[in-house]
């Protein structure tokens, strides 16, 4: 008889062990109108929007920049394709400092800075691109780095 109540004792306490259980984890799971709320703000933060930029093209030939001069819009990004056959570096001027364009100097180049210089900071491979955003008004001189006698010109309106 002993263990025939053990046994409905046993069964009990699974029983409500069990419904506790159950109650429990569709209470965690409901979330309160806080919680919603809390998820729809992450949702929002965590969409990023894309933003379009627009770009002229400057290709790097082995004669020079083609087109040499070119007139963009603050905000606006300059795109530099190597079709030389040879590495190229476009960058500010001033051989070698590059310091012309605002904030950019050649020694920011392997920093936290580098994005934000008109500077490639390395030999461009044939075939290889880089870009970069003017947001600074005005007529910049860039050249390459690499063949130094290649010069152009951006102004910034």
């Amino acid at each position: 008889m002993n263990k025939f109540l053990i046994g409905i004792v046993v069964v009990a306490l699974i029983g409500v062990g069990g419904f506790i259980m159950l109650t429990g984890k569709e209470d965690a799971q409901a979330p309160t109108g806080d919680e919603v709320m809390k998820k729809e703000d992450t949702t929002v933060i965590e969409k990023k929007e894309e933003v379009m930029v627009k770009e002229t093209v400057v290709k790097i030939t082995k004669t020079g920049f083609v087109p040499n001069q070119v007139t963009i819009k603050m905000g606006e990004a300059v795109r530099f394709q190597n079709e030389s056959g040879d590495a190229s570096w476009p960058a500010s001027a001033m051989h070698p400092t590059h310091t012309m364009y605002p904030g950019s100097d050649i020694k920011k180049c392997d920093t936290t800075e580098e994005p934000k210089i008109f500077d490639a900071c390395r030999g461009l491979a044939d075939g290889e691109s880089w870009s970069f955003v003017f947001t600074e008004k005005g007529a910049w001189k860039y050249h390459d780095h690499v063949v130094s006698g290649k010069f152009g010109g951006i102004t910034v309106e």
